[in-house]
């Protein structure tokens, strides 16, 4: 029972590392992918299975997506539920395996549980959508159903591990690696049930009939990748062990483990056999290192199945443990994830990995009516699949404008690797009457707001001045009393002033009287405040804050805009066709017409 509540716990710990990452990992190139090519039907998803994966993976995450709906954090669920079986099935594999006395078997399982727990390359796949987090659980799975064929060789439990190994070649080929282990651990183990495993092996070989062709095709193309040089062997080791941990911290305690585990091998002699299987296991490797030529193959996704030895071998050290070590060796696994981890040594470069949901829900909040948004043609800002996938979980059918010139919209959103190549014509197009202003995203996925005038007709007041536009609050529906009412006004001149006039910004009620202004010269941080050195041709930024009064009486209010001469208080009357604006009521030119709601 006391191993059960620590298994629950280690449950409940995996599941906390593994869904703390649900939302925060970037999503990437493979992982949309994943995703994307399970959209629509069925028989639509299964043809765009590539060539080189088979279809089980595809197959479970569509029906997943079935389920739950097309979301990446729901998708990234279900790897999450395979990782917790993992963590299961290594468990009961450990206690069939690693040997000792009861006690000591249950002390090793949950070593090795906790080991699998902590580590970074399994917390990795049981978040990424990808089939490395399914082939995990299947790997583990098969072990523990072999392990219990070998205890009791009966033809059920033959079928189960048969059918087990098959789902394995199903959702990756390079499972025939780790299929061609467990045979080898078979014959080692108990070498007089050969002819009854050749029965098992059979019986997989016939259900994977159906894609042995496709495997055989794709096999050799797989072997051709680019040649990347590989560093020093005990370096590249050290590596690949780190990367399956997640630091050189993981590295120390497994050296510590293997040095353990020797010295068990040298005097438990009964127990050789497991011994020489963990050294095997641990060692893949080193013969992946001397046999690949190039280095991309040091990877943990192409030896995913060294994960579940490595974390058999803690676990085997781990039954030599005193009793009263054994909670703080658990208690000290369980703090291994305290040390920094760069999860991006997982996926592809940085770069090929832009932040298509924080950037999209973003923009989503900031979308305003009218604007459009551009990609910069030269722009590598992630593929295309990306985008279709995303863009209607943000933005319903239609509400997206991407167009290719800004045209006279005010508002340009422009997608670019911000100073890494773009069109320079475009980018002036942009620019042609707008300013820089607000933006989100890293350097190669940047999203920014060029802001321009509401109006570029705008209504002219008296010979020169000319009001382009008026900003509002988005959601400013109603008046009610203590409201505080930001405004932003555009302005330019149609020739040089030689004044410098005043500018008012007003609510009036029904009886034309004013209950709140915001009046002076044009208020802007980075252009001039009098209108004298205003240049034609360029186009300012007027910021008012307005601040209604309590009590507020009910009734219909009108929002003005006027400017006059502070010298004498006349105002210059708004032209009566302009394009900004409604009624002029004696030189007010009436913005907005709004009520004001009482409690």
């Amino acid at each position: 029972m006391k191993q059960i509540r620590i298994l629950v716990l280690l449950l409940l710990v995996a599941g906390f590392l593994r869904s703390q990452h649900l939302v925060e990992f970037v999503e990437w190139p493979d992982e949309i992918w994943s995703v994307w090519h399970v959209q629509g039907t069925f028989e639509g998803a299964m043809s765009r299975v590539p060539a080189d994966w088979p279809p089980l993976f595809s197959a479970i995450t569509w029906g997943w997506q079935q389920v739950v709906g097309y979301s990446l954090e729901a998708a990234r669920y279900l790897s999450v539920l395979f990782s917790l079986l993992t963590l299961v099935f290594v468990y009961r594999a450990a206690l069939l395996l690693l040997g000792g006395t009861g006690e000591q078997r249950e002390r090793g399982a949950v070593i090795a549980a906790s080991t699998y727990t902590v580590m970074a390359y399994g917390i990795f796949a049981g978040v990424d959508v990808r089939a490395y987090g399914m082939l995990l659980a299947l790997g583990a799975l098969a072990l523990w159903m072999m392990l219990r064929w070998l205890r009791r060789p009966t033809w059920q439990r033959g079928l189960l591990v048969a059918v087990t190994l098959a789902g394995l070649f199903y959702t990756s080929y390079t499972s025939a690696i780790f299929i061609a282990f467990v045979s080898g651990v078979v014959v080692l183990l108990r070498p007089r049930l050969i002819v009854r495993w050749i029965g098992v092996g059979l019986t997989s070989v016939v259900l994977m009939l159906p894609i042995l062709p496709s495997f055989w095709a794709n096999a050799e193309q797989r072997l051709e990748v680019m040649v990347i040089p590989k560093p020093p062997i005990l370096q590249s080791m050290a590596d690949i062990f780190r990367d399956f941990g997640g630091s050189y911290v993981f590295v120390g305690v497994l050296v510590a483990c293997v040095v353990t585990g020797v010295m068990l091998y040298i005097r438990q002699a009964r127990e050789r056999r497991v011994g020489v299987i963990l050294a095997v296991w641990l060692i893949v490797p080193a013969m992946m290192y001397v046999l690949a030529e190039s280095n991309e193959f040091m990877k943990p996704r192409y030896m995913w199945w060294v994960l579940l030895g490595t974390a058999l071998v803690v676990g085997y050290a781990g039954r030599a443990l005193p009793r009263l070590l054994y909670p703080f060796a658990i208690v000290g696994l369980l703090a291994l994830p305290l040390s920094p981890v760069d999860w991006d040594q997982y996926r592809m470069a940085v770069t090929t990995s832009p932040p298509f949901r924080d950037s999209f829900k973003w923009l989503a909040a900031h979308l305003r009516p009218g604007d459009v948004i551009i990609i910069d043609p030269q722009c590598t800002c992630g593929e295309p699949t990306g985008w279709d996938y995303f863009l209607p979980q943000y933005f319903p059918a239609g509400h997206l404008p991407i167009v290719d010139e800004p045209g006279e919209a005010a508002r340009v959103w422009y997608v670019s690797n911000n100073g890494w190549g773009h069109d320079e014509d475009l980018l002036a197009e942009i620019e042609n009457g707008r300013k820089a202003s607000i933006f989100v995203g890293p350097w190669f996925f940047l999203t920014r707001l060029y802001e321009g005038p509401p109006s570029w007709e705008g209504t002219r007041f008296g010979e020169a001045m000319r009001l382009n536009g008026v900003e509002l609050p988005p959601n400013l529906s109603a008046l009610h009393e203590n409201q505080t009412i930001p405004v932003k006004l555009w302005w330019s001149v149609d020739e040089r002033v030689e004044v410098d006039y005043s500018i008012s910004v007003a609510v009036i009620d029904s009886y034309g009287q004013i209950v709140a202004q915001a009046d002076g010269p044009a208020q802007a941080t980075d252009t001039p405040n009098q209108t004298s050195a205003w240049e034609a041709g360029r186009y300012y930024e007027d910021f008012r804050t307005l601040k209604l009064p309590n009590p507020l009486p009910g009734g219909e209010y009108q929002f003005v805009v006027s400017v006059y001469q502070w010298w004498d208080g006349v105002r210059l009357q708004p032209a009566a066709d302009g394009a900004v604006g409604g009624d002029n009521l004696d030189g007010y030119l009436v913005i907005e017409q709004l009520r004001a709601v009482t409690y």
